[in-house]
């Protein structure tokens, strides 16, 4: 059987974002088992990003694990700055969907892959550009 990551490989097949009901037509016509076919029907209804209905099946009881899931996946310190980047931009956006609607066992697999990426952003850029109208002087003179 595939993995879930190959699956959803097979299934995007470079697209940005399916239905949820493209992603069941695709399905059918893939010819997926029955247990992955009820776990795509679970979807709520809505377009996602490979990245995002990866996360939202993750969260189903049942569903077998993804490759660089949260909490795995390559440790922060071994990716490129590219990778880096990236990364985070998935985690953050996936974020607010974990807080709301992952099981505390997501949620904490997802912190503590967020800590570890931002952990090493900040390492890797201790001299980031800060913007000045983040910091509470900025904040002021907006007031």
């Amino acid at each position: 059987m595939l993995s879930l990551g190959s699956l959803l490989d097979q299934l995007y097949g470079g697209r940005e974002r399916l239905s949820r009901d493209e992603i069941h037509r695709r399905a059918v016509k893939a010819d997926l088992p029955a247990e992955t076919m009820s776990l795509l029907d679970a979807l709520p209804e809505g377009e996602y990003a490979q990245d995002e209905v990866g996360a939202a099946l993750e969260q189903l009881p049942g569903t077998p694990s993804v490759p660089d899931g949260p909490g795995e996946g390559q440790p922060a310190t071994s990716l490129s700055d590219e990778d880096l980047l990236r990364e985070l931009a998935s985690i953050h956006r996936t974020r607010h969907t974990t807080l709301r609607h992952g099981s505390s066992q997501a949620l904490g697999h997802h912190t503590q892959r967020m800590d570890e990426l931002e952990g090493e952003y900040l390492k890797r850029y201790p001299d980031r550009e800060v913007d000045p109208e983040r910091e509470r002087a900025g904040a002021r003179q907006r007031d």
